[in-house]
């Protein structure tokens, strides 16, 4: 047998050094390239040399609520995660996209329970509860919804708003005064918040409606026992019948005395103010805990436009089941609508990691289906989103597999679904957006003028589901024996 030669020993050994560097350098480069320069070198790492992805059967661990958010409170300054900090941009026609595909998988009969209420909305009030990320900040989306709506079947209001508004919206201007000065974002009351970091949570679960309350309590913080909250509805050439409501409601505990400024304070969840109010200023009274007020009519349509900055949409099982039942009971709450899905994305690494995410929207779900029974539910997709690869903006590749994966939980849930990634029109269409001035330079938030046609796009959809499912209904109800 011939003996194996010293070169070719070395060879060898000098192709496993090299292999095994070039391992160590893929495990050990950092992912987003090392800047030399102008210029960014990139390696590959382990998972794109073998070609690896997790499957739904290995799913990759849920990343928790408090990992991802900040407090909100601190950051509501930063321009570079405030929507606010985008510009307001001509709205120019969308062209090349492909909107051909259906955005929604419907479940029939999903909105029965919304359309059928709004018969009754001459009568009485039927309430509508809008939750999401920081999409639908400063009321964006969610005040096209309400202007459509309460065009058709009547109210006023601008529906929920926490006692210190720390993020202000397009619909209300909010102005909190405590010890004679007004409060910033970052002073006032002691705030609890569900979907903040672990510093702001409390353990009773006690968050109300908005997922957050504000303690009034001289002990925590000096001249919170006694607050004066200034509310003025924006001009009505801008928002049409937002400006008006004649109800003020407080969700807050018993020890908390309100009136309207000039009147006598006392124990009420429910003041009546002039019909077609402009301003209105309250003050507040006492030691407890304030969940929310709401700005409202007596009849006709109500809805909440509740953000949740950074949430993942996991913390709803973390509110208190006695209180969501009441409050949607109470309310006539009879649609629910979710918009959550796009902090995920951000920070997916696998298929797996997806699959989970849904996996936890679905718990979410079905908490609430047994909060609120009387109600129908909608779950709204993420955008399209942007990343940045190899120094070009590219469609995020896991927004699709998100988006057909909220759509059958949704089917399955029997719920209904729009998704807003391919009412956009796909796969590229954030980068079209960004380009006539509909989406900001992030590639994630929508501009206020995005935000507004995002909006239009949802009740395009929106409109003939409900007058579709409506009709459905009666046939049916025709077609019943005597």
């Amino acid at each position: 047998m011939e003996k194996i030669r010293p070169n070719a020993i070395l060879t060898a050994c000098f192709i496993w050094v090299c292999i095994a560097v070039m391992a160590a350098l893929s495990a050990l480069w950092p992912e987003q390239g090392l800047p030399i320069g102008d210029a960014t070198l990139r390696w590959p790492t382990l998972a794109q040399v073998f070609r690896t992805s997790s499957t739904p059967d290995n799913p990759a661990p849920l990343v928790t609520e408090d990992v991802l958010v900040a407090d909100s409170v601190s950051v509501a300054q930063e321009a570079a995660d405030s929507v606010a900090s985008m510009p307001v941009a001509a709205e120019r026609p969308l062209v090349r996209l492909d909107t051909t595909a259906a955005p929604v998988r419907q479940e029939a009969g999903a909105l029965v329970a919304f359309a059928s209420a709004l018969k009754h909305a001459d009568a009485e009030q039927v309430r509508v509860v809008h939750y999401g990320d920081s999409q639908i900040e400063e009321d964006r989306i969610t005040m096209v919804l309400r202007e459509h709506l309460q065009a058709l079947y009547g109210g006023g209001g601008v529906g929920l708003i926490p006692l210190h508004q720390t993020i202000p919206t397009r619909t209300l201007h909010q102005v909190l005064t405590m010890n004679g000065a007004v409060q910033t974002p970052s002073q006032g009351p002691r705030r609890y918040i569900v979907y903040g970091p672990r510093s702001m949570r409390r353990e009773d679960r006690h968050y109300g409606p908005m997922g957050q309350v504000t303690l009034m309590d001289d002990g925590v913080c000096k001249g919170s026992e006694d607050i004066s909250l200034f509310v003025e509805p924006m001009a009505p050439k801008k928002q049409g019948s937002e400006q008006y409501f004649s109800l003020i409601r407080l969700f807050a505990t018993d020890s908390i005395l309100c009136a309207v400024e000039g009147d006598s304070l006392r124990q009420t969840a429910l003041l009546r103010v002039a019909d077609s109010t402009r301003t209105c200023r309250l003050r507040l009274a006492g030691r407890g805990e304030v969940y929310a007020l709401s700005l409202e009519t007596e009849r006709g349509v109500i809805v909440d436009n509740i953000p949740m900055r950074g949430s993942l949409g996991t913390v709803f099982t973390e509110i208190d089941r006695e209180q969501l039942q009441g409050f949607y009971a109470e309310t006539n709450t009879r649609l629910i609508i979710m918009q959550f899905g796009g902090n995920f994305i951000a920070q997916a690494k696998s298929e797996g990691s997806v699959y989970a995410a849904v996996r936890g929207l679905r718990q979410q779900v079905a908490y609430l289906k047994e909060c609120a029974p009387q109600a129908s539910f909608l779950f709204i997709g993420p955008s399209d989103m942007l990343i940045n690869q190899d120094g070009q903006q590219e469609s995020n590749p896991y927004v699709p597999l998100m988006d057909r994966s909220l759509s059958r939980m949704a089917e399955e849930e029997g719920i209904a679904y729009w998704s807003l990634y391919r009412a956009m029109g796909g796969t590229g269409s954030m980068v079209h957006w960004q380009e006539i001035g509909l989406a900001g330079s992030d590639g994630v938030h929508f501009t206020r003028s995005g935000a507004k046609r995002a909006g239009e796009l949802l009740w395009k959809w929106l409109e003939p589901q409900l007058a579709e499912t409506d009709e459905e209904t009666h046939e049916t109800q025709e077609a019943l024996p005597e």
